[in-house]
């Protein structure tokens, strides 16, 4: 691949006995991506070719999760323009962009990060993700701080920096 494959990828978040939750996954795809399977990681996934990036955000949790996309937190967008006949175009702020500027086995990836709140039940698709779980900001940062290599590599900058966000929010 000589070009960069648009990604979104959904923090998602929920408030249990007053304390911030975040789902994880971990990863499995063996066949596609055995250098990256087993690693804990966000809802993730491709932007189809001029798919709406919040479509695509709701897709991708579903598909991966079961689960439904009902907020984006903190979410701008403008309405979609069209300054000249059939070519559209908006704008939106996403939480954080990501990169991936070399990797082992996978592909050049950029994308867009969401903060999003979501309902229903968790019913995993198997052929990419298994093994769900809420873990809180002390135990993301304990991952991170103690075993960072069991975190899926384009997603270690932004838990970083989302964990540092949160925390500082609480000051």
């Amino acid at each position: 691949m000589d070009k960069p494959r648009t990604i979104i990828s959904a923090i998602i978040e929920k408030v249990e006995n007053n304390e911030l939750k975040v789902f994880f996954q971990t990863r499995w795809k063996p066949i596609v991506s055995p250098a990256y399977t087993g690693l804990l990681e966000i809802p993730a996934g491709g932007v189809d070719v001029y798919e709406d990036v919040y479509d695509s955000l709701k897709r991708e949790v579903k598909e991966e999760t079961g689960l439904d996309v009902i907020e984006i937190i903190d979410d701008y967008h403008s309405e979609i323009t069209e300054n000249r006949p059939q070519d559209r175009s908006k704008v939106f702020r996403p939480f954080l962009c990501q990169e991936a500027v070399q990797t082992v086995d996978g592909l050049p990836w950029i994308g867009f990060v969401f903060r999003c709140r979501v309902e229903g039940e968790i019913k995993m698709d198997l052929t990419e993700a298994k093994d769900p779980q809420w873990l809180t900001i002390n135990e993301i940062r304990n991952i991170i701080e103690n075993k960072p290599e069991t975190i899926f590599p384009l997603q270690f900058p932004v838990l970083k920096y989302y964990v540092d966000y949160i925390s500082n929010l609480k000051k």
